[in-house]
């Protein structure tokens, strides 16, 4: 019963689209020359990926300053700030992305042209046609109210080139860019991609470019600096803690040569007293001198793990596949075009059937005037034939 009363219901509805099935092949029609002039009109562009498998770096000290495998009762658990799940939001950052404008890239040209990623960005990336377009409308209404604006005063601290003079005691801890360098950052970070597996711990670094070989280097570099930039952190990080426990180290071993020498004066001095006042002294003495040697000792340990973790810090990243110059273009994929196209026009199209089918859209129309129709009356009085409205 729930199959027939879909058909019936579902019966009528299909077989008025069937009707309409010119207006459908005209917008069919119309989606893929729409879809071909848009694939025709976007830039090619070529992907580069990089395949990688990020470390683990989880380790614990145990009470005694040793490096341990598993999670021992008492153990310092130490662990990175910057795993892989964060790479994607340190590479978006413009301290990181900047930096890596300013390397040189090889064009995949007969002459070979060499420039820098900034230059690259900023002249040879080309556009479809439609974005001048949309960027003359939207400057349009400046232009327009320019001659109503005063006449804005540069920025002090901007020069002629179009970059920032600030010297490094003006603001601690804070980075000022040009306007030019903020756009070259965005257009690259539109560019890079990272994706993690949290299951598999592995880091593919994407980046797609206009040119092949640029493609390729800027993943092999990005890939370099995301290893430098992570190598770099952990070392510091271990630097400051070597530093903060060589600092302790130095007073737990002051701290046990004055309980030595404190012990080895009251031995020397009352080693033929016998009293139990003396008993307790000389006990406690030896006691603190214990705790000093046992916690010097812990340190001693600790410093040496230290600088055993300074010295052993390799590339956080293993690489599986390495940067390879693409052959294929990545986008844009006319199939992929003519799909989205082809969906869009066939669902306006049926849109608009069941928005005219269920009277959602009044068409007017003028109505046709009528001709006057005349009749003939034969008068015999006057003995002519008159025609009568």
């Amino acid at each position: 019963m729930l199959k027939l009363k879909i058909r019936k219901k579902l019966s009528p509805w299909w077989a008025y689209v069937w009707s309409n099935r010119k207006l459908l092949c005209r917008l069919a029609g119309a989606g893929i020359a729409v879809a071909i002039v848009v694939t025709l009109s976007l830039p090619n562009e070529y992907e580069t990926t990089v395949f990688t498998v990020a470390e683990a770096r989880t380790i614990s000290v145990d009470a005694t300053g040793g490096v341990t495998a598993r999670n021992a009762l008492g153990s310092e658990r130490i662990r990175d700030a910057v795993l892989p799940s964060m790479y994607a939001r340190v590479i978006a950052t413009p301290q990181f992305l900047l930096p890596l404008s300013r390397m040189t890239v090889r064009l995949n040209d007969e002459a070979g042209t060499t420039m820098t990623l900034h230059e690259y960005l900023s002249t040879r990336i080309s556009r479809p046609w439609w974005s001048y377009i949309v960027r003359g409308a939207f400057r349009l209404p400046a232009l327009l109210l320019a001659p109503f604006r005063g006449n804005d005063s540069a920025s002090p601290a901007e020069d002629n080139g179009g970059t920032f003079i600030v010297s490094p005691a003006e603001v601690a801890g804070v980075t000022r860019i040009s306007r030019r360098e903020a756009v070259v950052a965005s257009a690259l970070r539109k560019r890079i991609s990272v994706e993690i597996n949290r299951d598999k711990q592995s880091v593919a670094l994407s980046v797609r470019m206009q040119d092949p070989l640029v493609s390729a280097l800027v993943a092999d570099s990005l890939q370099a600096a995301i290893q430098a930039y992570v190598t770099d952190y952990r070392t510091r990080k271990e630097l400051d803690r070597l530093t903060q426990n060589e600092a302790l180290l130095h007073q737990a071993r002051q701290r046990y040569y004055r309980a030595q020498e404190e012990y080895a004066k009251y031995m020397d001095a009352n080693l033929d007293l016998a009293t139990l006042s003396s008993r307790i002294d000389r006990a406690n003495l030896r006691t603190r001198m214990q705790q000093a040697f046992t916690e010097y000792s812990r340190l001693t340990t600790l410093v040496q793990a230290n600088r055993m973790r300074v010295a052993n810090e390799r590339p956080v990243l293993k690489v599986i596949e390495p940067a390879c110059v693409p052959v294929h273009r990545a986008s844009p994929s006319l199939l992929l075009n003519v799909a989205v196209c082809l969906l869009f026009a066939l669902a306006g199209g049926i849109g608009w059937l069941y928005l005219k089918r269920n009277r959602f859209i009044i068409r007017w129309h003028r109505r046709p005037s009528r001709p006057r129709r005349y009749r003939f009356v034969l008068r015999p009085s006057r003995g002519r034939v008159t025609a009568e409205a």
